[in-house]
């Protein structure tokens, strides 16, 4: 975000429209149920204008425009709040993600660099270990920061010639696994002026019992019985 004209970019993690990209979009954006929003989500339990993304003084302010079931920002409720790229807004049955993948290093770059430098040093080495895991490929956007990127830029490509059996298999491992993620980051907050995230007991053992499924899952794929 940034620039002459403000711009956000919205990524869809959960509800009918997951997936969805929404990139750049020019201040004001509206968001709602309702043809003429600048996004349209699918989700009933939206109103039909739900909220509102504006620019003030290179800031981007999201207002809930007194929608029937709310709005949430980071875990908390709120009527207007600033947001930033990483940011997640919960409404209606639906989560959005602010920033693109080089929005969000951007953050994170700025963040690990006002920590002490042993943990700066710890926050960068996560990012290299995330990097080695999906082996991933280089972020690729014009506008991606000349800084260490601390997160995975892609994930491995899928397996390609799946059976329909196989594809419909894969789909249901995946929606496991992303279900569990919406479970857990659901309990999550950030609290405003902080950059930690905070994350109850439970849902944090939701996180480390779903690591210890795919462990032991890669273990059987890498050595069948």
């Amino acid at each position: 975000m940034g620039g002459a004209m403000a711009h956000v970019t919205l990524r869809v993690l959960h509800g009918a429209d997951r997936g969805k990209v929404f990139e750049r979009l020019p201040t004001p954006v509206t968001i709602g149920r309702e043809e003429g929003n600048s996004i349209q989500l699918n989700d009933e339990r939206i109103s039909r204008f739900h909220l509102k993304l504006q620019d003030d003084n290179e800031k981007i302010v999201l207002t809930d425009l007194e929608s029937t079931n709310g709005t949430r920002v980071n875990g908390e409720d709120i009527q207007v709040r600033i947001v930033r790229d990483g940011d997640m807004i919960a409404l209606g049955r639906s989560l959005l993600l602010v920033g693109s993948h080089s929005d969000i290093d951007r953050r994170i770059a700025a963040i690990a660099s006002r920590l002490p430098p042993a943990e700066e040093a710890q926050a960068r080495q996560v990012g290299e270990r995330l990097r080695r895991i999906v082996n991933a490929a280089a972020d690729s956007e014009a506008d991606a920061p000349d800084v260490p990127s601390l997160l995975p830029g892609a994930p491995p490509p899928l397996p390609s010639r799946l059976s329909p059996a196989q594809s419909a298999e894969m789909a249901e491992l995946l929606d496991y696994v992303q279900a569990v993620l919406r479970e857990a980051t659901a309990g999550m907050q950030m609290r405003p002026g902080h950059d930690r995230v905070e994350i109850d007991f439970l849902h944090w053992q939701v996180l480390l019992d779903l690591q210890a499924r795919l462990a032991n899952l890669l273990r059987r794929i890498g050595d069948p019985p």
